[in-house]
């Protein structure tokens, strides 16, 4: 091969993995757009038809589009349509395992195409929390839908999944540890070819730089997402059939107390389960109650941050080389809390339960080292393409390269959107009318609810964003 050829048949083959990669991220970027657009105003069975058609439909024929199958789950929750946010979690959670035991040959293409372009040419890789949610969902439905039998599978998969959380992130740090190793050896045969060694530390030095705010983050502990402990423990209190039941339920609450300690809905409801396991009080005799659990704002979404590296970092015969990192942006409540009340009387607000900022936080937190290997692998990888192309097609070669560079360099910012920003929780006694007003402030209309005539209901309460209208839906337990 004619050595001046041969950046240009490189750049050729990388120029073709960044135009494919562009394509995919263009659209994508204006669907997410629209759908935020339309789940941030309230309008969740819009928002839920947008991300279902975005996944691909409910076709039969052809896998459909995991992150658009979360967004799509979520909205088919808050619009009521439980069944079919179950079909379309069921679908999402076949594709994360598939995720998960991908064969050897595309997981190696993918770090290949992460490496020479960037992470968005792959497929959407879900975060442990994702797997969490959707099993929290499912069981959520379930019980929107009197399904008790599937409601107890899906909070006993969700808690299978919080135990594995640390084994997971063991073999992540393993996979950093080897990805470590082997750039280190790379790099040591391209000095030995004659290229300036790249200084991997200060490299990843400017960086954390960048990122002051990780040392601040209140994350949680062992990956514990309090929401679905707490509606596991709830589940186990109200739809338990024996002390087992009781004792996993009493695991859960306690779990969740520990993360909040002054919350009077998760004192309450240890110091019942507490009693009926001792045989104190039995449940049939209990006042009635109600528990509403309020969905509120949205969770975080993904910016991308360009990093400059300096020149010397990587070499002095590099046009250009920046990184490119995730960065979480937080969003706002749509209300500071509810307000409950029986006809002008007071029962109480709605208090934290569980912030899922901080649970999409102490994921991001433990696997940003993770992620700033593998952005400084990609740029001094893309920095040996420049200083290559330099030495065998002089500047326009090393000018070419840089520019493939500037292209390709971007960050993944892919994450399901439609989670709430918090959880509230308020547990009251259930008014003798059965009528129940929701109101807050800034709230313009307050919701007027009917309850059942039973003993324990559920009043799931979600608003998106400040201004909108809250929408609900009720469960209810006859023990």
């Amino acid at each position: 091969m004619n050595s001046r050829t041969f950046p240009s048949r490189l750049l050729v083959l990388v120029g073709c993995f960044a135009l494919a990669s562009g394509c995919q991220t263009l659209a994508p970027t204006q669907k997410a757009a629209d759908f935020n657009e339309l789940y941030v105003s309230g309008a969740y069975q819009a928002a839920a038809d947008a991300a279902l058609s975005n996944a691909g439909g409910l076709s039969t024929t052809q896998k459909p589009e995991l992150l658009w199958s979360l967004q799509a789950g979520t909205a088919l929750t808050a619009s009521g349509r439980f069944a079919l946010s179950n079909q379309v979690f069921d679908a999402a959670e076949n594709l994360a395992k598939e995720e998960d035991t991908e064969h050897l040959a595309r997981k190696g293409f993918e770090k290949l195409t992460s490496t020479l372009v960037n992470n968005n040419l792959n497929r959407y890789s879900p975060a442990v929390y994702d797997g969490v949610m959707i099993n929290t969902y499912k069981a959520l439905n379930n019980i929107f839908l009197s399904d008790a039998q599937n409601a107890r599978i899906e909070f006993n998969r969700a808690a299978d999944r919080q135990r594995r959380a640390e084994e997971h992130f063991r073999s992540k740090i393993e996979e950093l540890k080897q990805k470590q190793a082997k750039a280190k050896d790379e790099q040591a045969s391209s000095t030995t070819a004659g290229m300036p060694q790249p200084d991997r530390d200060q490299a990843e030095k400017t960086v954390y730089d960048a990122y002051p705010e990780l040392a601040d983050w209140q994350v949680y502990p062992d990956f514990v997402n309090p929401y679905t402990d707490y509606l596991h423990g709830l589940y186990f209190m109200l739809g338990g059939t024996d002390k087992d039941d009781l004792g996993k339920a009493r695991d859960s609450l306690r779990r969740v107390a520990g993360m909040n300690p002054t919350n009077p809905a998760i004192k309450t409801d240890l110091k019942v389960v507490d009693n009926l396991i001792r045989g104190k009080w039995r449940k049939q005799k209990l006042n009635p109650a109600v528990w509403v659990i309020f969905e509120n704002g949205l969770g975080p979404q993904v910016e991308e941050l360009l990093i400059p590296i300096p020149l010397f970092v990587v070499n002095n015969k590099v046009e250009y080389s920046q990184l490119a990192l995730p960065k979480l942006k937080l969003r706002e409540q749509a209300y500071d809390h509810l307000e409950l009340f029986s006809g002008k009387r007071s029962l109480g607000k709605t208090e934290q339960l569980a912030s899922l900022d901080r649970v999409v936080q102490t994921e991001f937190k433990r696997e940003f080292p993770l992620k700033v290997t593998e952005a400084v692998i990609s740029t001094l990888t893309k920095g040996v393409i420049q200083y290559q192309a330099r030495k065998e097609g002089g500047l326009a070669g090393a000018l070419a390269a840089g520019i493939y560079q500037a292209v390709t360099t971007r960050a993944d910012t892919r994450i399901w959107s439609a989670l709430p920003k918090e959880v509230q929780v308020a547990r009251v006694r259930r008014p003798d009318d059965r009528k129940l007003t929701i109101n807050g402030p800034g709230l313009l209309t307050p919701l007027q609810i009917e309850l059942p005539d039973a003993q324990f209901s559920i009043v799931y309460v979600k608003a998106a964003a400040p201004g909108t209208q809250p929408v609900y839906q009720i469960a209810s337990y006859k023990p």
